[in-house]
C-alpha cells in the first residue's frame, strides 16, 4: 500500500521496517502529530453528531411497525458502551418513538447529515496528520465531499441495520411460507459477519477519501482492523471499567454520564486515528521501499549493458 503525501512525515527513516521499527514509528507518529489532541476535537464533534443521528434514527423507526428494534439496538449497544452513557441517550430515544410531527424526518435528517459531515471533516484533519498530508483543498470541498461521504456511510449502515434488525423478520416469514426452517438459523449466524463488515467498509471510506493524500483504494487494510477490532475492545474494557470501578458520579456529579460518553468517543477517536497512523507508516515503509529498489535497477542497468 504506497502513499503518496504532500511532506515528509516526523516519522520516516531509512531504516528497514521490522516490528520493532514498525512500532517505533507508529509510536513517534501519534506524539508527533499529536494524535491524542485531535482525538479530543473528534469527541466533540462525535458528541455533537451523536444525538441529532440519534433523533432521525428514532424519528424513522416511530413511523416503521418494529419499534421493538429499536430496544434490541440499545441492547446490542449496551454491551459496549457503559451503563451511564447509555442511560444518557436512552430516555430521550424512547420518547421520540411517539412523536409524529410533520417535517421532523426531515429536519432530524438535515442537521444529522451536517454534523457528520462536520465529524467527518475533523476526522480528516487528523488522518492529514497522520498521514504526512497538507489540506490544500478549498473548504468547500472539503465539506462537499464529507457531505457526500456522509451519505455514503449513511446508506452503508442503513442496508446493513436493516439487514441486521428486518433480516430475521424476513427470514422467518420466507421459512413459515416455503417450509425451510434453515433460512433464520443461517441469518443468525451471517448477519453478524455483515454488520461487521459494513464498519470495515465505513473505516475504508474514511481512511481512502478524508485525508489529502494519494493512495490505492483497498477493502481491508491493517489500520481498518486495528481500528474496528480496537475500538470494540477498547469499548469493552472501558465499559468494563465504567460499570465495575468508575466512579464517576460520585466525582463528575450529575454531568458524570457526559463525561464517561465523551471519553468512551475519545477512545474511538483515538483508535481510528492510530489506525490511520498505522497505514501511513506501511505505505511510507512501501514507497520507501519501492524507490530503492527503482534505484538498485537504475543503478544495475550500466552493468548488465
Amino acid at each position: 500500500m504506497a502513499l503518496k503525501a504532500d511532506r515528509k512525515p516526523p516519522t520516516r527513516t531509512a531504516a528497514p521496517l521490522g516490528v520493532w521499527g514498525f512500532l517505533q514509528r507508529v509510536a513517534v507518529g501519534v506524539s508527533a502529530n499529536n494524535l491524542i489532541g485531535y482525538s479530543a476535537q473528534l469527541a466533540f464533534y462525535f458528541f455533537l453528531s451523536l444525538f441529532p443521528l440519534l433523533l432521525f434514527l428514532a424519528t424513522l423507526l416511530a413511523y416503521l411497525p418494529m419499534r421493538h428494534r429499536m430496544h434490541t439496538a440499545l441492547a446490542v449497544l449496551g454491551k459496549v458502551l457503559p451503563t451511564q452513557a447509555l442511560a444518557l441517550v436512552k430516555g430521550d430515544v424512547e420518547s421520540l418513538f411517539h412523536q409524529h410531527q410533520n417535517g421532523l424526518l426531515s429536519f432530524s435528517a438535515a442537521f444529522a447529515l451536517y454534523t457528520a459531515s462536520n465529524a467527518i471533516t475533523a476526522i480528516g484533519a487528523g488522518l492529514n496528520q497522520a498521514y504526512g498530508a497538507r489540506e490544500e483543498r478549498p473548504y468547500w470541498r472539503v465539506f462537499l465531499e464529507a457531505l457526500l461521504l456522509a451519505l455514503a456511510l449513511a446508506l452503508v449502515f442503513l442496508v446493513a441495520f436493516a439487514f441486521f434488525f428486518l433480516g430475521p423478520m424476513a427470514a422467518h416469514a420466507a421459512a413459515h411460507r416455503l417450509g425451510i426452517q434453515l433460512f433464520p438459523i443461517v441469518l443468525g449466524i451471517i448477519r453478524w459477519p455483515i454488520l461487521l463488515l459494513a464498519v470495515i467498509l465505513a473505516t475504508a471510506l474514511l481512511y481512502h477519501f478524508t485525508p489529502n493524500a494519494h493512495q490505492e483504494w483497498h477493502w481491508l487494510t491493517p489500520g481498518s482492523i486495528f481500528a474496528v477490532f480496537g475500538w470494540v475492545l477498547s469499548s469493552l474494557l472501558f465499559a468494563f471499567y465504567v460499570n465495575n470501578f468508575g466512579s464517576y458520579n460520585k466525582t463528575y456529579g450529575s454531568i458524570g454520564a457526559v463525561i464517561v460518553l465523551l471519553t468512551w468517543m475519545y477512545l474511538g477517536g483515538l483508535v481510528l486515528l492510530i489506525g490511520g497512523q498505522i497505514n501511513a507508516v506501511i505505505g511510507h515503509a512501501t514507497g520507501e521501499r519501492r524507490r530503492n529498489n527503482q534505484d538498485t535497477d537504475r543503478r544495475a542497468r550500466p552493468n548488465r549493458a
